[in-house]
């Protein structure tokens, strides 16, 4: 499902008012998000914080430049035969990608219970629908996922094993990360749609929870997706350092951490927000 912030920002016509004209393109893996962003095909995209640390590496044209939620509701499920986090032990878990993404929180949370990257294989097979495919057909034992598709796999009898949202609550949500022809590109078109954005943000905050719900409902979020967007409803749109902070420092605990390390000043620009804030 879209974040929150973008829903709001269609539904009540804040990206209209900004002037901006918005088409959504779905994608099937980070890869192809990246390709695209770096060739301008698409402006911006949402994504896991985190892939910016690879996609940047060694220096790279593409920034961060907004949080869309304040922290992550993934759940880690599995088969319905899987017997708690011991039973990963010789599983093939599905991902987006390997070394970078959803990937690295989830090597996070099965270190956390003493198994290492001996004891499983990781299967690139995409996105998060991609993924619960793959879990529902067996062609994997489990998966990351988040809400409505978390949902649907509890009520089919597979497992949850472990939410990110509850062991690692300080990992950030998605961001809004912008490729090199929009951040190059000198007009305000990049600023008028965080505009929008912020304008969601605040609604998002102010209205009661019955309020967000009728609105989400609306725009085709199901129960366990407007629950999820009520606990993650971002305080702000500037990336929170410790979240950023935490992305690094897990990759080092990892050991996936590349060198040299890349700082925030690397993964997130601040001139798109705050040329609209300053406007």
């Amino acid at each position: 499902m879209p974040p929150s912030v973008c829903v709001v920002a269609e539904e009540l016509g804040f990206y209209a008012d900004m002037g901006v004209d918005v088409e959504t393109v779905l994608i099937e893996s980070s890869t192809d998000q990246r390709d695209r962003l770096l060739s301008g095909n698409v402006d911006v995209g949402v994504t896991a914080m985190d892939n910016l640390v690879v996609w940047n590496a060694g220096g790279g044209g593409l920034r961060i430049v907004a949080q869309v939620e304040s922290t992550t509701p993934l759940e880690l499920v599995a088969r319905p035969s899987v017997v708690g986090m011991e039973g990963l032990r010789g599983a093939v878990l599905g991902v987006d990608a390997v070394d970078n993404g959803f990937a690295v929180v989830l090597r996070h949370l099965l270190a956390r219970r003493g198994l290492s990257t001996a004891d499983y294989t990781l299967l690139p097979v995409g996105g998060v629908r991609e993924r619960w495919e793959a879990l529902r057909t067996e062609s994997i034992d489990a998966t990351l996922l988040g809400p409505p598709l978390d949902e649907l796999a509890a009520e089919a009898d597979f497992v949850s094993l472990a939410a990110v949202e509850a062991e690692v609550p300080e990992y950030p949500g998605q961001g809004v990360v912008a490729g090199p022809a929009a951040l190059k590109a000198g007009g305000d078109g990049l600023p008028r749609y965080l505009a929008a954005l912020e304008a969601a943000r605040r609604w998002l905050c102010d209205a009661s929870d019955e309020q967000v719900r009728e609105l989400l409902s609306r725009g085709g979020h199901g129960p366990a997706s407007v629950r999820a967007a009520l606990r993650t409803r971002p305080k702000s749109l500037v990336p929170s350092p410790a979240g950023l902070g935490r992305i690094l420092a897990m990759r080092e605990g990892l050991g996936l951490l590349p060198q040299p390390a890349p700082g925030l000043g690397d993964l997130y620009d601040d001139g798109p927000l705050g040329a609209e804030s300053n406007r």
